[in-house]
């Protein structure tokens, strides 16, 4: 039976990969239909109760090697997933493909011509009128109306299938399905607000001072555009010099593949060439890593501009294609090449983040003298402390948002979004705004219920450090040997074990807050710049 399966996926996934990698880059309509048409034959698969039923009675055995139990029980997840009415499957295909396509080819008006999001962002990144940015932030968030009333019945149908299937709504499908405890994810949730929240406050305190300065404003008149990110997901640099200039003449998809054939990562050069790298007309604005086949075909999927913005997406992006790539085809099979849980994958990812703020870094890979290497490390490394301390807030909205949306998409959903906000990101709502902000950012429909992945992968990544600065004295100083390590103990192998396991053999501790709560001390202790 697994042998089946096997023959049966290595033929159908890639195809419904490849599908929707050709219509995120062409966004054309005919190109999103053969992606729903794939998605459709996907969901036929898995929709057939009697496999599902022999698939439980195999796991029942008592004789199964670890192995076969792992490989049975993703599978009976994988086809649990997939038993409500196939109507309602194939409604929620068509819907989240409509919604998809209008993500990718919805440009918004600003100032008089249709503007990317990379241009809409670059404004609020660097301009200092009030004016200017509030136009621009406005502009980023017109999505929002055109797809908020399809997001509401969206999320109707993913609740009908969800309960169709014994959950009690589509919140809690997604994080059990995903070997997530929801009770569990609540608690975690709660620790990082405690631990997050003194901290948070005793920056977001230094970040509007310097704010009200940069737009000449009281504090009181701060507003949502003056931060930068439309979500406020990363800060304002402010507590650092202005890094884009340091990647203003730089070749940074150059520098992101060096900086990995630096960590051992040989196989860089290969999957950028595989991959799409610059935007276009159509193509989706957005950024991801793609296993096509579990073969070997691994990919990036970016819209890259010379800026510090792109250099840190790159290093994240092609940490996914790594730990992807990195995983055992040739002992494990088929089923099992990939992550035990895509909070690792993701922390994995935003752990590469790091060496842009480290000094030999910047000495070694950017050309700066040692002097100015060594003053600018440590304030880049305050910038990201910052900027994580503002991810982490924004993490907490997002996910209790989703929580309460799947709850009852009915409800005033424009005032919970700002309700959220202000509690977490303690980011003023705009007076007399009543818009469906909520649904201007595309992980609510386009990936949803994600964004725990992050938080979690964010405590994973702090762990890592820890780690990794014990025994190897840091991910980019300790290069080779540090390499070496992440690809036998994280990468390779694969999903062979449980997430929880896995994170206890490559951190040496269970999952938990406290590596998480020392990054984001503030004020910044003098010993906290990278070595």
């Amino acid at each position: 039976m697994l042998a089946d399966e096997e023959t049966w996926a290595r033929r159908a996934l890639p195809r419904a990969s490849r599908a929707w990698w050709t219509a995120s880059l062409s966004g054309r309509r005919v190109d999103y239909q053969r992606m729903e048409a794939a998605d459709r034959a996907v969901n036929r698969h898995y929709s057939r109760p009697t496999v599902l039923r022999r698939l439980e009675r195999l796991l029942q055995a008592s004789d199964l090697d670890g192995l076969t139990r792992r490989r049975l029980e993703r599978l009976c997840l994988a086809y649990r997933a997939k038993q409500a009415p196939i109507d309602i499957l194939d409604r929620i295909t068509s819907a989240e493909a409509d919604i998809q396509e209008t993500y990718s080819t919805f440009r918004a008006t600003f100032d008089g011509h249709a503007a990317s999001d990379n241009e809409l962002e670059d404004v609020l990144r660097i301009s200092t009128d009030s004016a200017r940015v509030e136009a621009a932030w406005l502009a980023r968030k017109q999505i929002g109306s055109v797809v908020s009333d399809d997001l509401r019945q969206l999320a109707h149908l993913r609740n009908e299938a969800a309960r169709a299937i014994g959950f009690k709504d589509y919140w809690h499908a997604q994080l059990q399905l995903d070997e997530l405890d929801p009770a569990a994810l609540i608690e975690t949730l709660d620790a990082v607000e405690r631990a997050t929240q003194k901290p948070f406050k005793a920056m977001k305190a230094d970040l509007d001072r310097q704010l009200a300065r940069r737009f000449k404003v009281a504090q009181r008149d701060l507003r949502p555009w003056h931060y930068a990110d439309p979500f406020f997901q990363e800060t304002p640099e402010v507590f650092a010099p202005p890094a884009d200039p340091l990647y203003a003449d730089r070749d940074v998809v150059e520098l992101a593949a060096d900086s990995y054939r630096q960590l051992g990562f040989r196989n860089i050069d290969a999957i950028l060439a595989r991959s799409d790298l610059y935007p276009r007309k159509g193509k989706n604005q957005h950024a991801y890593a793609v296993d096509i086949d579990r073969e070997g075909d691994v990919r990036t999927f970016l819209n890259v501009e010379r800026n510090a913005r792109w250099m840190n997406t790159l290093l994240h992006e092609l940490g996914h294609t790594i730990y992807q790539d990195g995983i055992d085809r040739t002992e494990l099979p088929y089923d099992l090449r990939d992550d035990p849980q895509g909070f690792l994958n993701e922390g994995f990812a935003m752990f590469c983040e790091q060496p842009t703020a480290n000094p030999a870094w910047l000495r070694e890979m950017l050309g700066r003298p040692r002097e100015q290497a060594d003053a600018l490390g440590p304030q880049l490394a305050a910038q990201d402390a910052a900027s994580l301390l503002a991810f982490v807030r924004w993490c907490l909205t997002i996910v209790h948002f989703e929580r309460h949306f799947y709850a009852d998409p009915d409800r005033d959903l424009n005032q919970l979004w700002w309700d959220l906000e202000e509690r977490y990101q303690l980011v003023p709502r705009p007076e007399g705004r009543n818009e469906p902000d909520w649904a201007a950012k595309v992980h609510v429909a386009t990936a949803p219920v994600y964004y725990q992945k992050y938080l979690l992968g964010q405590l994973f990544a702090k762990q890592l450090s820890q780690r990794l600065d014990a025994e190897f004295g840091g991910w980019w100083p300790g290069r080779a040997r540090a390499g070496a390590f992440i690809k036998n103990e994280l990468f390779l192998p694969g999903a062979r074990y449980p997430w929880s396991v896995l994170v206890e053999r490559v951190t040496g501790q269970p999952l938990g807050v406290d590596a998480l709560a020392r990054a984001v001390a503030w004020p910044r202790p003098a010993s906290s710049a990278p070595r």
